[in-house]
C-alpha cells in the first residue's frame, strides 16, 4: 500500500450493509460480501455463476483515483500474478474492465478466494499463536519468498505484514495482497517517487525507493516481532536507529536470533537470502532442504528395529483394514495408547486397558483420546486412501520432551513442479528417530497438496 492511503486490499472482514438484491458484476459474479475496502478499490467475495465457485474480486474504480500511481500498481499486480504458480500465492483467473451505468469505468481482478483468517485477525480475535505454529508459518513464508526471489527477474512483495498472511484451515500460510509488488530488475528511473509498503514493517532502504531480497526479509522479521509480542513494530523503541528487539522476546534461541538478524537496519547485515534465514531458524546449514535433494540422496535415513520404518505404501485406493492398517493406525492414533497387535489377545489387552484408564480418570482420558482420533481421521483419511506417493525431507522437528505430548514434524516435498510444505504431529518420543535432512515417505492429494502427511510403519509390533 501507499503510506497514508487506505489499503487496496485486506483480508479482514469489513461489516457492510448489502443491498436486498445481490449486485451482479460483469453479468457473472454475484457479490456475497465485502472483504476489504479502500479509498478507490475494494475486494469482494463473489460467486461466479457459470462455474458455481467462490472467487475474490478486486475492483478498482478509476473515477475515484486521487493518485494515478494506484492504477500503475494495480496493473502491475495483475501482470505479475498472472505469471505465478505457487500454492501459497492466490491464483489469478482473469482481469477485465467494466463500465458502470453512469459511464465510469473500473478494473477488475478475479482471484482465488483463500478460505482462512489472516494473522491480523488472529492477533485481534484469537486464538493466540503458539511458538511451534509461528515457526511453521515462518518456514511457509520463507518458502514463498524463495519462490518469488528466484524468478527471472526476481519479484519482491514489499508489503509483508500480519494482515497480508492468510492461514488456510490446514495451517498452511498464503501470502496475499500483491498491490505493492515490483520486479527486481526495473531501472531506478522507472521506480518513481511513490513509496509503497507499511510503516513499521518497511526497511529503511524501501523509504528511499530501493528494494532487494533482504527488504522482504526485514518485513518478515517485523511481522514475527508483532506475532510474538502482540505489539506493532512501531511501538518498540527506535532510539538507536533500529527496532530494539527485547531481550526477553518469548521465542526460542534460534527464532530470537532470526528476528534480530532480519531487523538489522543495514541490508548487508541481514541474512542475504531466504536460504541463510532458514539456516538460522533451523540451526543447520548443510542438510538438504528440498525433496529433489532427498530423492537424489539415496536410501532413506530412518531405519532401526526399535524405531519407525520407512514404508512405500502401494497405489491408491488403500483401505485402512488392508495391508497398511498399522500405518493408518500410527497416522490416526499417534499416541499409540490403545494401538497394538490386531490379534485377539492384543484386542483384549487394549480393551482392558481402556476400562482401567477410564475408571481411574472417570472417562476423561479415553474421551479426549477418541475425540482426537476422530479429528485425525477426518484430517488424514482421504489423504491416506487416495494420496499420491512421493519422497520428502524433514526441515524441522520441534517439541519439548519435558512439556509436550506431541512433536511437530515439518517436511517438504515436490508436487509436480511445485515445492510444498506439510506439518504433522507425532508422539514426542519420535524426536529421537527423526532429524532435519532425513528423507520421509509422503502422501499428498494432487488436487490440494496442502493436504499431506508422512507415513511410517511401527518399528516393533504394537509400537
Amino acid at each position: 500500500m501507499v503510506p497514508g492511503q487506505p489499503s487496496l486490499y485486506c483480508t479482514e472482514h469489513v461489516s457492510t450493509e448489502e443491498e436486498a438484491t445481490p449486485r451482479i458484476i460483469a453479468d457473472r459474479f454475484e457479490v456475497v460480501r465485502v472483504l476489504g475496502e479502500g479509498a478507490s478499490a475494494r475486494t469482494l467475495l463473489c460467486r461466479e455463476r457459470q462455474q458455481d465457485r467462490q472467487v475474490a474480486l478486486k475492483e478498482l474504480h478509476v473515477a475515484h483515483l486521487d493518485d494515478w500511481k494506484h492504477l500503475e500498481l494495480f496493473e502491475r499486480e495483475a501482470k505479475v500474478l498472472a505469471g505465478l504458480r505457487h500454492h501459497a500465492i492466490p491464483q489469478i483467473f482473469e482481469s477485465l474492465e467494466q463500465e458502470d451505468g453512469d459511464g465510469r469505468g473500473s478494473l477488475i481482478l478475479v482471484q482465488e478466494f483463500i478460505d482462512g483468517a489472516s494473522l491480523g485477525d488472529r492477533m485481534d480475535n484469537g486464538p493466540t499463536l503458539g511458538q511451534v505454529e509461528v515457526i511453521q508459518l515462518t518456514l511457509g513464508i520463507l518458502d514463498v519468498l524463495e519462490y518469488l526471489h528466484g524468478r527471472s527477474p526476481p519479484i519482491y512483495h514489499r508489503d509483508i505484514k500480519p494482515s497480508n498472511i492468510v492461514v488456510r484451515p490446514s495451517g498452511a500460510p498464503v501470502l496475499v495482497d500483491f498491490g505493492s509488488v515490483t520486479s527486481g530488475w526495473r531501472p531506478a528511473a522507472a521506480a518513481g517517487s511513490t513509496v509503497t509498503g507499511t510503516f513499521g514493517y518497511m526497511p529503511p532502504e524501501q523509504l528511499l525507493g530501493q528494494v532487494g531480497p533482504t527488504s522482504d526479509l526485514y518485513a518478515l522479521g517485523a511481522t514475527l516481532l508483532h506475532l510474538l509480542t502482540g505489539r506493532s513494530p512501531t511501538e518498540f523503541p527506535f532510539d538507536s536507529g533500529r527496532i530494539e528487539v527485547p531481550d526477553d522476546l518469548p521465542a526460542s534461541g534460534a527464532l530470537h536470533r532470526l528476528v534480530r538478524a532480519l531487523l538489522e537496519p543495514a541490508p548487508n547485515n541481514r541474512p542475504a537470502s531466504v536460504k541463510e534465514a532458514r539456516a538460522i531458524l533451523l540451526e543447520q546449514t548443510h542438510a538438504p532442504t528440498t525433496a529433489l535433494a532427498v530423492m537424489a540422496a539415496g536410501p532413506p535415513a530412518i531405519t532401526g528395529s526399535d524405531g519407525p520404518q520407512h514404508v512405500d505404501v502401494g497405489p491408491p485406493p488403500r483401505e485402512p483394514d488392508g495391508a497398511y492398517r498399522d500405518v493408518y493406525d500410527l497416522l490416526t492414533q499417534p499416541l499409540s495408547l490403545f494401538n497394538g497387535t490386531h490379534s485377539p489377545a492384543g484386542i483384549v489387552l487394549r480393551t482392558l486397558g481402556v476400562f482401567a484408564i477410564s475408571a481411574v480418570t472417570f472417562g476423561v482420558v479415553p474421551t479426549i483420546y477418541y475425540v482426537d482420533r476422530s479429528r485425525r481421521r477426518k484430517k488424514y483419511d482421504e489423504v491416506f486412501r487416495l494420496g499420491k506417493r512421493t519422497l520428502g525431507t524433514i526441515v524441522a522437528v520441534t517439541g519439548n520432551q519435558n512439556q509436550d505430548v506431541y512433536a511437530t514434524i515439518s517436511f517438504e516435498f515436490m508436487a509436480g513442479t511445485v515445492k510444498c510444505r506439510g506439518y504433522i504431529s507425532y508422539p514426542i518420543a519420535m524426536q529421537k528417530f527423526l532429524a532435519v535432512g532425513d528423507s520421509v515417505p509422503v502422501l499428498y492429494l494432487e488436487a490440494d497438496p496442502t493436504r499431506s502427511c508422512v507415513v511410517f510403519r511401527p518399528g516393533t509390533p504394537g509400537g
